[in-house]
C-alpha cells in the first residue's frame, strides 16, 4: 500500500521514501486465521527503533537476499516442494511393499477346473483330523513345513514381488544431494551418513560448517547482539553495572557493548588429526588459543587457563601432603 506522502506498506513492513524501514504493523491474529467471529482483526503500528533510546523495539530476524527484500525467505522454500514429493513417494512405496507381502502364492487351474477359492481361513489342528480325503484336497494353507496335495489341473506359481524398488535407495540418495545442494549442505551432513573415507567426511562437515558459520554470524549480528545491548542498557540505566562513557561517548558505549558469540563446536571425526591441526596453527602464527579452544570444544580459553591454575594448585598442595606423610 502506497501512502500519499511517500511511506509505503507491504506485508506488514512501512518504510520510508528511501526504503528505510521505519514500522511493523503487528496483527492481534494471522489475517487467514479460523478464530470464531467475534475476534476482530487489529492491527498495531509499532516503531522499528525507540526514539528514546535507539534501541529496537522489533526484533525481525530474516536473512535478507537482495536489496528492498524487507521479509525473508524461508530456509526450505527451494527445496520445500522437492521434500513432499519425497514423502509422498517414500510412503507410496512403503504401501506397496506392505501390499506385495500379502501375495505369498496363487494358484492357477486349467481349463475346465472348478473356480473355487483355495485359500481358506486356517483349519484348527483339532479338526484336521475329522476331514475327508476330498476336503484335504479342496483346502489349501500356508506354513513351516506345510505340503499341500494339488488337485488335478492345479498348479502353484509364487509371487515374485517388485517392492520395495531395487532403486529406492539410489533414487533417495540423488534426490537428497540435489536437496543439500540447494541449502549449502552436503548430502552426508543432511542425512547424517558418513559412509565415505575421513578426508571425504572431513570435507563434507568442513563445506556444511562454512553455511553454518554464515548463518550463525547473521543470526548472531541481527539477534544475540541487539537483544545483549538492550540488557546491557538498561542494566547500564539502572546503575547494576558500572560503565564509565556509556551514555556520553558513543565510541565508549559500542566498546562496552563488545562481545564474542562462540556457539557449539562442529565436533571432530578423527579428534587427533584435529588437536594436531590446532597446534600447528597455534605455533605457527596462523591462529591463537581462544580461537581454537572455542571451535575445537565451544569453551572459553580464559576460563580454562584459571580452572587449570586451581587445580595445578590443588595438585601441588596434594603432592606436599602426600611426601609429608
Amino acid at each position: 500500500m502506497e501512502l500519499s506522502d511517500g511511506r509505503a506498506i507491504r506485508n506488514g513492513v512501512e518504510t520510508d521514501p528511501n526504503g528505510k524501514v521505519i514500522a511493523y504493523w503487528i496483527s492481534n491474529k494471522h489475517p487467514n486465521s479460523t478464530i470464531p467471529q467475534g475476534h476482530i482483526t487489529q492491527w498495531a503500528r509499532v516503531e522499528a527503533q525507540n526514539p528514546v533510546s535507539g534501541l529496537p523495539n522489533v526484533l525481525f530476524v530474516m536473512d535478507a537476499e537482495r536489496a528492498e527484500q524487507y521479509r525473508g525467505v524461508p530456509y526450505l522454500a527451494p527445496v520445500i516442494e522437492q521434500v513432499k514429493q519425497m514423502d509422498r513417494y517414500a510412503e507410496a512405496e512403503i504401501a506397496a511393499a506392505i501390499i506385495n507381502s500379502f501375495f505369498a502364492a496363487f494358484i492357477t487351474r486349467k481349463e475346465g477346473a472348478k473356480n473355487e477359492i483355495p485359500f481358506t481361513n486356517p483349519i484348527p489342528e483339532s479338526e484336521q483330523l475329522k476331514l475327508s480325503p476330498e476336503e484335504r484336497l479342496s483346502s489349501y494353507e500356508l506354513g513351516p513345513g506345510t505340503i499341500n496335495m494339488l488337485a488335478e489341473g492345479e498348479e502353484v506359481t509364487f509371487g515374485d514381488p517388485t517392492h520395495p524398488n531395487a532403486g529406492f535407495d539410489s533414487f533417495t540418495k540423488i534426490m537428497a544431494q540435489l536437496a543439500g545442494a540447494a541449502l549449502d549442505m552436503p548430502y552426508e551432513v543432511l542425512l547424517s551418513v558418513f559412509n565415505s573415507s575421513y578426508s571425504a567426511s572431513r570435507a563434507a562437515l568442513l563445506q556444511a560448517w562454512r553455511s553454518f558459520r554464515d548463518r550463525r554470524d547473521w543470526f548472531s549480528h541481527d539477534f544475540c547482539q541487539p537483544t545483549y545491548e538492550t540488557w546491557l542498557f538498561e542494566a547500564v540505566a539502572t546503575g547494576r553495572i558500572k560503565a564509565p562513557g556509556f551514555f556520553s561517548d558513543p565510541v565508549m558505549r559500542k566498546l562496552w557493548s563488545q562481545a564474542i558469540w562462540i556457539g557449539p563446536s562442529p565436533g571432530q571425526i578423527d579428534p587427533e588429526k584435529e588437536v594436531d591441526a590446532a597446534v600447528k596453527r597455534i605455533n605457527n602464527g596462523f591462529s591463537t588459543h581462544e580461537r581454537e579452544t572455542a571451535e575445537l570444544t565451544g569453551m572459553d580459553w580464559d576460563s580454562n587457563i584459571d580452572v587449570l591454575t586451581r587445580e595445578w594448585e590443588a595438585r601441588r598442595t596434594c603432592h606436599k601432603h602426600i611426601f609429608r606423610a
